[in-house]
């Protein structure tokens, strides 16, 4: 498996995915980090190109942060995104042992996974993972998990892309299972 090859799942049986989308920032985003007015926090602005491509995950499924910034900083990026369904935030806790594996948001997204799916918030069949930062226990967790799970993993010096878009759009509507 490549580096940007997706990892999909044949568990639903071919029709269409409604998925949980979880979208990293940096790296698969890449904001420019300018100034705040009168000495406020910096701002975050995406790119013509990048907001394009959010709103179409965003008729794929329910985004979701995958991020260590700020909550005011992401809202800043929704409010310039204006979806029509406000993102979910997975916590993000780190712990000493997140720091030597491949993935350290592993830990915190399976913690906020099994959280919503225990207390009825969640309403999707399956998973997408949009990250720079996939290792091989990310991929393990996918062929375990009990839904099916498609990643998409941007070269973090460009980011999310058409293709990446177009991957999870297929995975949305069963090709290829």
């Amino acid at each position: 498996m490549t580096k940007n090859e997706p990892l999909s799942d044949a568990r639903n049986g071919g029709g269409p995915m409604k998925p949980v989308i979880l979208l990293d920032i940096d790296g698969v985003l890449n904001p420019s980090v300018c100034p705040g007015s009168g000495g406020d926090r910096p701002v975050l602005l995406l790119s013509h190109a990048k907001r394009a491509l959010v709103r179409r995950l965003a008729r794929s499924g329910k985004i979701a942060w995958v991020s260590t910034w700020p909550a005011d900083m992401v809202a800043g990026l929704e409010a310039q995104l204006g979806l029509d369904t406000e993102p979910l935030r997975v916590t993000m806790v780190f712990r000493p042992a997140d720091a030597d594996v491949p993935t350290p948001k592993l830990t915190s997204v399976k913690r906020w996974l099994y959280r919503m799916g225990a207390t009825d918030e969640s309403d999707w069949d399956s998973v997408v993972w949009v990250d720079d930062v996939l290792g091989p226990d990310a991929r393990t967790w996918a062929g375990e998990h009990d839904q099916p799970v498609h990643m998409e993993q941007p070269d973090p010096a460009s980011g999310l892309t058409e293709g990446h878009v177009a991957g999870v759009e297929a995975f949305v509507a069963g090709k290829g299972r």
